[in-house]
């Protein structure tokens, strides 16, 4: 799976990531998972799959919880615990999807609830999300949380669109990119800042 995987799973617009720069860039299907290329299969939770593990194994290869340290880029540091759940509300909760024609790979697409809470407060929300485990044994998440003020002015200004505006209910967004290496448990990953649908620049890393 390609490692751009971790800017491009956000659906619609997609920014270029390459140092920090915004603007659009031309969208190839085989660099990110979209939700429509390729056989898609529904699975229950604990079945196996041609991936050669069930949704709910997925998810245990993970560790399920821990904790990391996000280097914020206006130089502070936060120190947050994560949770992984299946989301057994939501439907399908595991899907096989077989790309093997256009891009000659094959991923799981588990729905999960996803718990950050960092000691600073920064991130605490428990927020619907997707797990995609590759054939590779790589596995991404990606969690959003919304904002009606700027988190991080003093890294990226942007327009100003959110600030103080009630008409502008969560027009900011930290979108947490977690990515962990086949048989690692611990994630690694980038923490991005976008104003209503536009990439403003990565404010953190873990």
């Amino acid at each position: 799976m390609n490692v751009r995987l971790a800017c491009l799973l956000w659906v619609g617009l997609l920014a270029g990531c390459a140092g920090g720069q915004t603007g659009e860039v031309a969208a190839d299907p085989c660099d990110f998972l979209p939700e429509t290329a390729g056989q898609f299969v529904e699975h229950a939770l604990t079945d196996p799959t041609p991936l050669g593990v069930s949704g709910q194994e997925a998810i245990d290869a993970t560790g399920g919880s821990g904790s990391f340290d996000v280097a914020w880029a206006n130089g502070t540091q936060s120190a947050v615990s994560w949770s992984l759940v299946a989301d057994t509300e939501s439907s399908p909760v595991v899907a096989y999807i077989d790309r093997s024609g256009q891009c000659a790979d094959a991923y799981l697409k588990i729905l999960v609830l996803g718990q950050l809470s960092s000691a600073d407060g920064v991130l605490h929300h428990e927020q619907r999300g997707a797990l995609y485990r590759g054939d590779d044994g790589v596995a991404n998440l990606r969690l959003s949380f919304f904002y009606d003020e700027n988190p991080f002015p003093d890294v990226h200004a942007g327009s100003g669109s959110g600030d103080g505006c009630a008409g502008c209910l969560g027009a900011f967004e930290l979108s947490v990119e977690s990515r962990w290496a086949a048989g690692e448990a611990t994630p690694r990953g980038h923490v991005y800042l976008i104003e209503n649908g536009t990439l403003l620049g990565e404010v953190g890393t873990f």
